[in-house]
């Protein structure tokens, strides 16, 4: 299979994958809301943070260096295997001691329990990194989505059946193991790959010098990125952390899925051709285009129907989150963007300066919350709009010499789809309101209908290179 065709397919099954499999918990989540409403979802917020800080150093950066790493063997892979192991032990014993700190922080003996059991997925997950690294490294992503499926599906079952019983936030919890337990077995039973007792210091320094640099980025990353759940935790009530999560967590899933499949398609892609410069820059020029001919229309739109999407999804009670989901979704256009910019550093093996650049844009997070806070939620919310545009020009400035595209040029190459799904948008947030007396499906499928062939229609007749992009993919058999 050719790379283009092995890109494509790995595309449209990453695409099954996140879209679909992540859209069936997505799904799941927004009967659970329902049920348990923004005081469950609030304890959530505030303990991910921590959760993603435990997720980062289990991995440490190895298993992005186990893909990239152009000759690999089993003293790699066992090496590898075992330092995952032993970081995940080590993280889990750090959280269980840290568990009532977390807990008095935010005045919520809860967290105990909830803390120390949702953490024991780090354990879980280290026995299939390996497994998983190894499917990504060959582009087997038919593989993952299907090994993946199951425990998707059992987790869900959970999660519902123990919300409809009165469990509370411990419905979220053991959905969340539950799924962790089933895709780690299954991998595990379906790879050839088991571990044999060997391991190389050499190859640990190798590996782990590569990788700590990106664990201590996506530490600052994970940290940071949920700050505002922080700040908002302990400044304001548990159920504006509620309000806030699920606006995040909406915001996020249809961009973080596209982010995803980018993400986990184009590293191993662009890792197998470093040395064509050329290739490798015409490449991220026209995947980079077409991501955003995707996310902007989606999340300008998204942000148009706010309303009566949250109203019938969540119901009356998650109205609140409206505000800060519309002005998140000015955030998120950018976010495939961030993950092409970050992954060519990586191709590169430049982790040293993918660690530079978190520090760096960590400083303006923080610098943006401690202006905002006194103004308030709003000002907090815009805050983290102001960010993601620094950082995409903090992305784009360093990564602009190794791919020679330059930062103004990438953002001249978006502006005219930015203006196009801009007026989509604000056409569609004029129709929805004149359909008020008409019901709430009809106030979101009417737009949305209308905006989607505007949009593709002043696009194909405008001739623009995303669209002409996208067609030739559908081309490729």
């Amino acid at each position: 299979m050719s790379l283009k065709k092995q890109t494509f397919s790995g595309v449209i099954w990453t695409f099954l994958d996140t879209f679909f499999l992540s859209g069936l918990s997505f799904v799941a989540m927004i009967y659970i809301a329902r049920i348990l409403g923004p005081t469950e979802f609030g304890l959530i917020g505030m303990i991910s943070v921590f959760i993603a800080v435990g997720t980062s150093m289990v991995d440490s950066g190895l298993s992005a260096s186990i893909v990239r790493t152009k000759n690999v063997d089993n003293s790699d892979f066992s090496t590898v295997f075992y330092l995952n192991l032993g970081m995940s032990f080590l993280v889990y014993a750090i959280m269980f001691l840290l568990a009532p700190l977390i807990a008095d922080f935010y005045s919520q003996p809860i967290l105990t329990g909830v803390v120390r059991l949702y953490c024991f997925s780090f354990i879980i997950a280290a026995f299939s990194a390996i497994q998983l690294a190894q499917l990504n490294r060959e582009m087997q992503f038919k593989k993952i989505a299907k090994y993946n499926l199951p425990g998707t599906i059992i987790g869900i079952i959970v999660g519902i059946i123990l919300s409809l019983k009165g469990s509370g936030v411990w419905s979220i919890v053991w959905m969340h193991l539950t799924k962790q337990l089933v895709q780690s077995s299954v991998l595990w039973l379906a790879s050839a790959w088991k571990p044999t007792l060997y391991f190389s210091r050499e190859k640990m320094k190798y590996h782990y010098g590569f990788g700590y640099k990106l664990m201590l980025s996506g530490l600052l990353n994970t940290v940071f990125d949920n700050s505002y759940n922080i700040v908002i935790g302990k400044f304001f009530t548990v159920q504006s952390v509620g309000f806030f999560e699920r606006a995040r967590s909406f915001n996020h899933y249809p961009v973080s899925t596209l982010t995803g499949i980018i993400s986990r398609v184009t590293y191993p892609l662009l890792s197998r051709i470093q040395d064509e410069q050329e290739r490798i820059s015409r490449v991220y020029k026209q995947l980079l285009q077409f991501s955003f001919f995707i996310t902007a229309p989606l999340m300008l739109g998204a942000a148009a129907l706010a309303r009566p999407l949250f109203f019938l999804v969540l119901g009356e009670q998650w109205l609140p989150a409206v505000p800060y989901f519309q002005i998140l979704c000015l955030a998120s256009i950018f976010l495939p963007i961030h993950s092409f910019n970050l992954n060519v550093l990586k191709v590169y093996g430049r982790s040293d300066l993918f660690l530079k650049l978190e520090i760096l844009k960590k400083i303006v997070i923080v610098v943006g919350i401690v202006i905002a806070l006194p103004f308030g939620m709003m000002a907090l919310v815009w805050s983290s709009v102001i960010a993601s545009f620094i950082a995409l020009l903090i992305n784009t400035y360093y990564s602009q010499h190794l791919i020679h595209y330059k930062t103004a040029k990438q953002l001249l190459d978006m502006l005219p789809t930015f203006l196009i799904a801009g007026i989509m948008a604000a056409g569609m947030f004029a129709l929805a309101l004149s359909l008020q007396p008409q019901g709430l499906w009809l106030q979101i499928l009417i737009p949305a209908l209308v905006g989607a062939l505007f949009y593709l229609s002043v696009n194909f007749l405008l001739k623009r290179p995303s669209i002409q992009f996208g067609l030739k993919l559908i081309k490729i058999k």
